[in-house]
């Protein structure tokens, strides 16, 4: 099991930030009947994880405030990790940034698309300290070596973790709400570009919290290439001499912040990551649609209906894809299960794992029939992604793209057989709504 602790996390300071009265923007209705003494409003400060900050969105969050921890996350800059390293600096000396004075757990709430106002998903940010994956934490998808080549850097300049990655475990009693029924004073809280709210405090270290968030087998939901960036830094440090004896849990490097949310209890929202094929054979792509191939039965769609008609579809046993072609050409292409079945029985997969529509995506549809290889796929060609079905579409009509590809959501369920299982997703099969701010606390590995 894995073993959790409270930190002393690096915050945005309340005395700066801080105020007696909620401004309207980030007022919740319980303020009315229970307000905080302190609320630090981190609107303008806070952003996205570097993985979803274009460079135009990067820009505005730079002029939105000078403070804005984009300059830390993702900064401009034309070497980047120092950068961030010197703002940090800059901003720990100047006041911007304060520590908190003890270990603490953090509370961590936010809002759902359908309900911006109401904070409904609820996790508790702690410390967790690093092992290998297997038993105690356990991944659910693959991942890409850029990303992580970046983290490491940035990671290693400014030894700082940024954001918490977010984990999930799955317990349907309700001893999460017991240890967690508590009131707190001070908060800081944001809200995100979708106009959605988020709620973070500090609570003091309860022994029953920690045993309980102890006892939990954690499912790493995002934050793959985070957690794979800290082991590595882990490894590093240890190489040195002077660290290599220390005690497992005796350095900062030994542990990650982790946002820990019970998923049986908060309802936390999975959406697709589409695939773009930046080129593809178009003879391929004309014998996919014929009406010939044995696993694929195509349904002429509007390329502008197919996502509805992936929600019609969104329960259905089959795996069903939406296809995106030249010419305004579009595609519902629904497959044979058996025959799908009966085609990745002869993969190293599990069970689990057979029984995804990315699996049958990425080995029948792109690898069987269009030549896009597992090895391209790792390695960034061939293949784009995006969570934007417009942006997708619009990119087929300007001719940017061969075709694409729309894909159901992977569940919760899926996630949590496929990770149980020891098995791993192909890259990009699930991203969790919304992303958890980075600036609402971070955790410093100098200690």
């Amino acid at each position: 099991m894995p073993q959790v602790s409270p930190f002393r996390g690096l915050h945005y300071s309340l005395a700066r930030f801080g105020t007696a009265h909620p401004p309207d923007r980030i007022a919740l209705a319980e303020d009315a009947d229970a307000p905080p003494q302190r609320v630090a409003d981190l609107t303008d400060v806070a952003c996205p994880p570097y993985d979803v900050i274009s460079d135009a969105r990067r820009e505005e969050l730079l002029a939105r405030h000078e403070h804005n921890a984009v300059r830390l996350e993702y900064s401009a800059e034309s070497d980047p990790h120092a950068a961030a390293a010197e703002a940090l600096r800059a901003w720990i000396e100047d006041g911007t940034l304060e520590r908190h004075d003890d270990p603490a757990a953090y509370y961590y709430r936010h809002a759902t698309a359908a309900s911006p106002d109401e904070l409904v998903v609820e996790g508790v940010v702690v410390r967790v300290l690093l092992e290998p994956w297997g038993a105690g934490i356990r991944p659910h998808e693959h991942t890409m070596p850029g990303p992580k080549a970046d983290r490491l850097a940035l990671l290693a300049s400014t030894r700082t973790q940024l954001s918490p990655i977010l984990s999930v475990y799955f317990d349907r009693s309700e001893r999460y709400h017991h240890v967690m029924g508590r009131a707190w004073s001070e908060e800081w809280r944001a809200r995100d570009d979708d106009g959605l709210i988020h709620q973070l405090t500090a609570i003091e270290p309860d022994d029953r919290l920690l045993n309980y968030l102890g006892r939990q087998t954690l499912y790493i939901a995002d934050g793959h290439h985070r957690y794979e960036t800290a082991l590595a830094h882990q490894a590093a440090v240890r190489a040195d001499p002077r660290w290599s004896g220390a005690a497992p849990g005796e350095l900062a490097a030994d542990w990650i912040m982790m946002l820990l949310v019970n998923a049986e209890l908060s309802e936390l929202e999975i959406r697709p990551t589409h695939r773009i094929l930046a080129d593809a054979d178009p003879e391929a792509l004309r014998t996919i649609v014929s009406g010939n191939d044995v696993l694929f039965e195509p349904i002429p769609v509007a390329p502008e209906q197919l996502a509805a008609a992936l929600e019609e579809r969104r329960h259905a046993d089959e795996p069903t894809f939406g296809l995106v072609m030249p010419g305004g050409e579009g595609y519902l292409l629904v497959a044979d299960a058996d025959g799908v079945a009966d085609r990745l029985r002869r993969e190293r997969m599990s069970s689990a794992v057979r029984s995804l529509d990315l699996a049958a995506l990425h080995v029948a549809l792109l690898g069987d029939r269009l030549g896009i290889s597992a090895e391209d796929v790792a390695a960034g060609q061939r293949l784009a992604y995006t969570r934007d079905e417009a942006e997708a579409l619009d990119r087929v009509a300007r001719g940017d793209a061969a075709a694409a590809i729309l894909v159901r959501p992977t569940r919760m369920d899926q996630l949590a057989d496929v990770a149980s299982a020891g098995d791993v997703m192909p890259q990009k099969s699930t991203y969790f709504y919304p992303k958890l701010l980075t600036g609402m606390v971070f955790n410093p590995l100098e200690d």
